[in-house]
């Protein structure tokens, strides 16, 4: 039985062990359970530390009834930018837009003022020398930090957006990307996108474009422009722009595309936002365009006026054009010229909207000590006249209803004019004014508006030809003749004048 000892010591030993082990094993399994939580948790804390978003909570999804006040907001800046020479002013501190002090500095100076979120031009996530990608990454980051909220300018006329291809891209990357960010802007728990220059393409395109990117519609997209037909599947309308050359009314501007916004709710069965566009004034013409102006400001009080104007016509939210747009003179950013003014302007009228509005006028927010502002004019009755607003991004003013007319003027994209005649051998012409001039604009470059019947019959002018074209012209159109076609009396054959 010697022989067998080691045997059985061997099997009791390792009976021995095998119940020891079974009695550890819950307790190094409770163990790794707790490590890997803990390591979990470290790994998720870090993550928060490196991004800078444990400094602020993440804000908090607006809700539809919110009256949000939101500002364009410009990321292209560097070293080269601040001169005399290609802006009107500069800042009261010079920066470069990758600098994410100057982020910080600008969020915390427009949540003072009142300012709920930026709107950030994009061009999208590609290109080498695409600076608004970064910028926009670095700016939700610190956004987050400060509990401030970032939404997208989307810029359909981007330099690196070749094709619609690029620009679905380019969209699901914002969505899938961007807008799951903290910061992203977000209302009812949906991402918002502004789009600059939809007319880029066609509302088909667009439809097409968003049902590969947001085929259920949960982001918001908001449509910029006179044309109200994007209305089909954008959710909102705002203009970019409201100051215009010549000057429009800016209660009537705001109140009939409030009403057309209306209207096209009503027309798609849901909810269409009206953003509403205030400005301190505008001056592009170190831009070298050729159809650059200038609007006074007025010692802030084209700013008031803009601000009453916007907040008489009810919007859901207000849009602040712009921050920094230097380049166009339309920012409210501290400067070498105006100091903090705008900044306190804004303060006091994004209160009284967010508070109701009621009670709008000049009187109802005190001035800035030392500034005079100008009581704002009366409110012009709307016009009902006949009305040509331009939907081109350039319209030509001619002499006469052809291209074959000298060129008197240019028009921007949201420019009225009043009509004052049509030509019935010219039907795709209006014979508009423009100040003191007189001239002719393509129909299918504007939005025809108001009662068009009324418009009086006129005789256009003849072109500039010579006589002997004029005869060979004559010659063309009388073999074979064309009794269903009315020519003009400039080419009405001799004998039948």
């Amino acid at each position: 039985m010697t022989q067998n000892e080691p045997p059985n010591k061997t099997y009791e030993s390792g009976m021995a062990q095998s119940s020891a082990d079974s009695e550890a094993q819950p307790i190094h399994l409770v163990w790794r359970v707790v490590y890997t939580l803990l390591l979990l948790a470290l790994l998720i804390l870090m993550g928060l530390w490196q991004t800078g978003r444990i400094a602020g909570a993440a804000p908090a999804t607006q809700e539809s009834g919110t009256p949000l006040v939101l500002a364009f907001y410009y990321t292209w800046f560097d070293e080269n930018t601040w001169n005399y020479n290609t802006v009107p002013d500069l800042p009261a501190t010079q920066y470069v837009s990758r600098d994410r002090g100057a982020m910080g500095r600008q969020i915390e100076q427009a949540q003072a003022a009142g300012i709920d979120a930026f709107l950030v031009a994009w061009y999208g996530p590609n290109g080498d020398s695409n600076q608004t990608e970064p910028n926009l990454a670095a700016l939700l980051d610190e956004a987050a930090a400060r509990n401030f909220r970032i939404g997208i300018l989307f810029e359909s006329t981007s330099p690196f957006i070749n094709g619609t291809g690029e620009a679905t891209a380019a969209l699901a990357h914002a969505l899938n990307v961007h807008a799951n960010h903290p910061a992203f802007l977000r209302v009812d728990g949906r991402p918002v996108i502004f789009f600059w220059r939809p007319t880029n393409w066609g509302v088909e395109t667009w439809r097409s474009i968003r049902d590969q990117v947001d085929p259920g519609r949960n982001s918001i997209w908001i449509a910029e422009g006179v044309d109200m037909a994007y209305q089909a599947l954008f959710d909102g309308h705002h203009l970019y722009s409201n100051t215009w050359n010549p000057p429009s009314d800016l209660t009537y501007t705001n109140q009939k595309f409030a009403n057309w916004t209306a209207a096209a709710s009503q027309q798609y069965g849901t909810h269409k936002r009206w953003v509403a566009t205030v400005m301190p004034g505008y001056d592009d013409t170190r831009t070298g365009r050729g159809n650059a102006f200038a609007q006074d400001r007025e010692g802030g009080a084209y700013y008031e006026r803009s601000w009453q104007a916007a907040i008489a016509s009810g919007p859901d939210w207000i849009v602040i054009t712009s921050f920094n747009e230097w380049p166009e003179g339309s920012y409210i950013e501290p400067s070498v010229a105006y100091g903090s003014r705008y900044l306190e302007l804004t303060s006091q009228w994004s209160a009284v909207y967010k508070s109701g509005g009621g009670g709008v006028s000049a009187a109802s927010v005190a001035p800035a000590a030392s500034v005079a502002v100008v009581a704002p004019p009366p409110t012009a009755t709307p016009v009902s006249e006949p009305t040509a607003f331009v939907t081109a991004d350039l319209l030509n003013l001619r002499a006469g209803p052809s291209t074959d007319f000298a060129i008197l003027g240019q028009m921007v994209q949201g420019t009225a004019l009043p009509i004052t005649g049509q030509d019935p051998a010219w039907p795709e012409w209006w014979q508009v004014s423009y100040g003191e001039t007189s001239g002719w604009v393509y129909a299918p470059l504007v939005n025809g508006a108001g009662p068009l019947e009324q418009v009086a019959t006129v005789s256009a002018p003849p072109p500039v030809l010579s006589a002997a074209a004029i005869e060979q012209m004559q010659e063309r159109l009388l073999a074979p003749p064309v009794p269903a076609l009315r020519l003009p009396d400039w080419l009405q054959p001799a004998a039948e004048k």
